[in-house]
């Protein structure tokens, strides 16, 4: 699973794990108990909120600025628990120390991967990489459903669906009939959706009829207008591929894509962990790790 960069629900787990001081060290950095006196936003003793805080604290939380009395608020309570955190001696203990130092180095590894993992021009990914590999491993690729590649055209009037299939039957283009019913000042505002060779399976080609038809319906041939609770659909198959067999290239593109890209970084994840072992000396004492681990059994 990819590492990501931190994000407000990391920081809000280590809100919630820290009695409330990692989100806002970054955040609040600017707001001290010593300085020239400066109008202040809120202020909790001697700790004060300022306004240039205030608009950089909104701004990394990516927090809406007209919801700035909830920021503020939520600053307030959490000086308060923070500073009574202090005054119980919790903000400087063991735990707190360990678990701040255990996010510092998440954080560092998640930078680290994203420079040298994820990021940078090399999950650039290339059609004639992505046709490749699609050639390479095309049985892995098998179908685990009937899928067809359908056009579709949907019609408040049967009148409007029949005239756009007439249309066609007398040598349209199915882009031309669609661009003519478009441009129909009387007639365009009837066409209510259109589909333009488009992948479908049964869950995804909705009302049922429409599936039904798409199962029969010879290839490019043009049906007649489908009554449907939406309204009157004519639609064209260009190709159905059953369970089972291998799916035309175009309904597996992005798929292909994603599992090169997965290789491609676990490559380059397990060559960086190959190259920093070849450079650190590793030890693992495997007696004591079972100790250890029997201890805590």
């Amino acid at each position: 699973m990819r590492l990501l960069p931190p994000t407000d629900e990391l920081w809000r787990r280590v809100f919630r794990r820290t009695a409330c001081v990692v989100p806002f060290i970054a955040v609040f950095l600017g707001c001290s108990r010593e300085g020239p006196s400066r109008p202040y936003v809120a202020r909790v003793g001697p700790v004060e909120l300022r306004e240039d805080d205030l608009a950089g604290g909104a701004d990394s939380l990516a927090r809406s600025r007209g919801k700035s009395m909830a920021f503020i608020n939520e600053w307030v309570v959490s000086e308060l628990l923070y500073q009574e955190a202090q005054r119980r001696g919790m903000a400087d203990s063991d735990q707190l120390r360990k678990q701040l130092e255990a996010t510092r180095k998440r954080l560092a590894v998640e930078a680290l991967l994203e420079k040298e993992v994820y990021g940078g021009g090399a999950d650039d990914v290339h059609d004639e990489d992505i046709t490749a590999y699609f050639k390479k491993y095309i049985s892995s690729f098998t179908l685990r459903e009937d899928v067809a590649r359908v056009s579709y055209a949907l019609f408040s009037e049967r009148d409007e669906a029949n005239q756009f299939r007439a249309s066609i039957l007398r040598g349209s283009s199915w882009e031309d009939a669609v661009a003519v019913c478009q441009r129909d000042s009387v007639h365009g505002a009837g066409l209510r959706a259109v589909a333009r060779n488009q992948y479908f399976t049964q869950a995804t080609l909705f009302p049922d009829e429409l599936w039904k038809l798409a199962r029969t319906l010879p290839k490019e041939e043009v049906s007649y207008a489908v009554k449907t609770a939406a309204g009157y659909y004519v639609l064209t198959v260009h190709g159905i591929r059953h369970l089972g067999e291998t799916p035309e290239f175009e309904f597996v593109r992005e798929e292909v894509r994603e599992r090169l890209l997965i290789e491609r970084r676990r490559a380059r994840y397990e060559q960086l962990v190959s190259d920093l072992r070849s450079r650190h000396k590793v030890e693992v004492n495997l007696s004591v790790a079972d100790t250890a681990v029997g201890a805590g059994d």
